[in-house]
């Protein structure tokens, strides 16, 4: 029998795509076209707001949020010490200081009882991330947004779907930004959306997308291409044709992991690339359309693979599931584990042909780039030891239970996890916070 390889990553699309995107190409609808504003609408009603904003990608209506705010040059955001890099690079590039906070080691998002300690009379915003698909826990932050008079941004970009207390994220704060990027829950090659109630806001962030140009038509072409391109290198078949044998061997040389090569730089976005200053396309919202319609399908599909990998795991000594919030409905963008040895285990599954990931986001808070918001966030730095497992949609049912098998043989042998990794979050909590973070504890003094 023939072995499956097993990517980490699955693109969503929705069969049929590829005909809808080269019809309008041949009507010459590709670029401007009522889809636009057919997605803005249904987007916003899926979410029951008023407002929804299209943008070339994620980080530019984060950056066109944080702009139509018009907060004060040098006032402080909080933003999650583990997050992307480019959200605390969006803060900078708006004129801002991005000021990171810890983040609960069990959960992975920002810890709400670590903000207050952060705010100063600078402060003007909280940027909490929902991240690998669970929600943060919104009420104690909106709480302290409220007690400090603060704007609050979600960053719901690997997380759409995803609910806390029966409220989607993205309704609870002043503004919220989603990404559809190839990998992410709505995936339409790249884009973005901005969603509010603010009526003012939302004009102010629509004037900054229609000052934009829309890109040429064979920047649009190009962008469809490789995406295609991508989404054959990681089907079951393209990956076992390369990235498979390629990982397989380097892994015999010690930790295998290539994404290091083929994931963006981390740099300053000064200037802006050139296609960031672009408008979202009707094509891309025709596919918008679709993966909307197929979205809750689509998250019930990996919530399923998470909630099989949860229950078998639950007795395995040598690896932790990732732990839920109460009254959260986690869309599981990544299912990410502790076991006592990550790179061994990873070495270990992709010579069984099950490809694993090590960190998928950054360590922010000590990042060079970020040298000068530097912060000492020891739970944040705990989850660079977590490991994530393929639990996309698009896996089949017979691949979730070959990767709970081969995950369970290649840790049977390993020391069982250390309790230093089962209570990383209190230990976490315990630190002892640097001398900047006591500076900012004192400089509340001077709140009103």
């Amino acid at each position: 029998m023939k072995l499956r390889a097993i990517a980490r990553y699955g693109i969503r699309s929705v069969p049929g795509d590829e005909r809808v995107v080269i019809e309008a190409f041949r009507r010459g609808a590709a670029i401007s076209g009522p889809a636009i504003g057919e997605f803005e609408a249904r987007f916003a009603a899926y979410h029951a707001v008023a407002h929804a904003v299209a943008t070339s990608y994620g980080r530019m209506a984060c950056y066109y949020i944080l702009r139509a705010l018009d907060l004060a040059p040098g006032s402080e955001v909080i933003v999650p010490a583990l997050t992307f890099w480019v959200v605390p690079e969006m803060v900078r590039r708006a004129g801002l200081r991005p000021v990171f906070v810890d983040v609960d080691a069990r959960t992975f998002n920002i810890a709400p009882e670590k903000i207050e300690a952060a705010i100063t009379c600078r402060t003007r915003a909280i940027l909490p991330t929902h991240l690998y698909g669970q929600p943060c826990q919104m009420e104690p932050i909106l709480r302290l947004a409220e007690k400090y008079d603060l704007a609050v941004i979600e960053d719901c970009a690997q997380a759409v779907g995803a609910r806390y207390r029966g409220r989607l994220v993205g309704t609870f704060g002043t503004a919220a930004f989603f990404s559809f990027q190839m990998l992410k829950g709505i995936n339409t090659y790249g884009g973005g959306m901005a969603i509010t109630d603010d009526a003012a806001l939302a004009a102010r962030i629509r004037a900054q997308v229609e000052a934009e140009p829309p890109p040429s038509t064979s920047e649009l072409a190009r962008r469809f291409a490789l995406g295609y391109l991508a989404r054959c290198a990681i089907s079951p078949r393209g990956y076992a044709l390369w990235g498979f044998p390629l990982q397989a061997a380097v892994s015999l040389f010690g930790h295998y992991d290539l994404s290091r090569f083929v994931w963006e730089k981390i740099r300053p976005l000064a200037p802006f690339p050139a296609a960031y200053h672009r408008r979202y396309t009707n094509a891309q919202a025709m596919l918008g359309l679709r993966a909307l319609a197929q979205l809750d399908d689509a998250n019930a599909r990996t919530r399923a693979h998470a909630e099989r990998y949860t229950r078998a795991l639950a007795n395995h000594r040598q690896v932790r599931a990732p732990a839920v919030i109460a009254d959260a409905e986690h869309v599981y963008y990544q299912y990410s584990i502790y076991v006592s040895d990550p790179a061994r285990t990873a070495r270990r599954m992709i010579r069984r042909a099950i490809d694993c990931e090590t960190t998928h986001v950054d360590l922010c808070s000590e990042l060079p780039l970020f040298a000068e918001f530097a912060a000492d966030c020891p739970g944040a730095r705990q989850t660079t030891r977590a490991l994530q497992l393929p639990v996309y949609a698009r896996l089949h049912d017979e691949d979730v239970e070959r990767v709970l098998r081969v995950l369970c043989e290649v840790t049977a042998d390993l020391p069982e996890l250390s309790q230093e990794i089962l209570s990383a979050s209190n230990l976490a909590h315990r630190a002892q916070r640097s001398g900047a973070a006591l500076d900012r504890t004192r400089a509340n003094a001077s709140l009103k």
